[in-house]
């Protein structure tokens, strides 16, 4: 038990510093605005983590309520995969966080809460209470779905992006060589969130009340989280030519259109 809490804290303190880092260490990319959003929304799924890690590790629920610890953790990965998909996914597609999109996310968001809980309050409904989860896992498919879709989109245009001779003097074959390179981290921080969002709740499914696996999930965990904030710190050292690859493609898009 000693060091299934410890491993919680130790993860609650680093989302903790991973958010304040994202927050206070990124001025000098903040006239971009939707990469700034991005490391806003990030570092605020970070502690959205470190909280959900806490209270675990200070309650000790997977001891004293099983049910209420899965609810716990169903429901802030939950949050997690939404918040994920709103801070990445506009990167790849910046028009994609629309007011429909958010709206639509926050209603399943809140309908899959409050199905976590509902166990809690009615005990009959306990033998049941893993069922609700499949509105995690079918939302946080969708939304996988949607970043990569969004992701090998733009990862082609990039690829597509020639070099041309009115283009600015930095936007030269090295440059696209090394936005594609960071671009590429994304994909695998995104396979790296989905086999620990999608594998803590199988986890959770296959063993309610022992503690062994959380220990190695809270663990594993921090590298995930980790490999996130450095992909999308090193993302604002390329953030210039992303934004000039972008412009270029929406007008390509536009004249083919015409």
């Amino acid at each position: 038990m000693v060091l299934y809490q410890t491993v919680l804290y130790a993860a609650c303190l680093v989302n903790f510093l991973l958010a304040l880092l994202l927050l206070f260490n990124n001025y000098e990319y903040r006239k971009y605005d939707i990469y700034h959003r991005s490391c806003k929304i990030t570092a605020i799924n970070y502690i959205n983590f470190a909280i959900g890690f806490f209270i675990h590790g200070y309650l000790t629920l997977r001891f004293q309520n099983p049910v209420a610890a899965s609810a716990l953790s169903v429901s802030y990965f939950h949050v997690g995969a939404v918040m994920f998909s709103w801070s990445h996914t506009p990167l790849m597609c910046p028009n994609y966080l629309t007011r429909r999109i958010a709206i639509r996310d926050i209603c399943i968001l809140g309908v899959g809460i409050i199905t976590y809980w509902l166990p809690i309050v009615i005990p009959v409904l306990r033998p049941y209470s893993e069922w609700p989860f499949a509105i995690f896992f079918l939302h946080g498919v969708y939304l996988s779905y949607m970043f990569l879709s969004n992701y090998f989109k733009t990862q082609n245009s990039i690829e597509q992006t020639t070099v041309e001779a009115n283009a600015p003097s930095w936007w030269t074959p090295e440059t696209k060589r090394r936005l594609l390179s960071k671009h590429h981290s994304f994909i695998t921080g995104c396979v790296l969130i989905v086999i620990f969002g999608l594998g803590s709740i199988v986890i959770t499914a296959a063993f309610p009340t022992q503690v062994w696996p959380y220990t190695l999930l809270s663990g594993s965990g921090m590298l995930v989280f980790w490999f996130l904030y450095y992909a999308v710190s090193e993302y604002g050292g390329v953030i210039e030519i992303a934004s000039y690859a972008m412009k270029i493609n929406s007008l390509d898009g536009s004249r083919r259109q015409k």
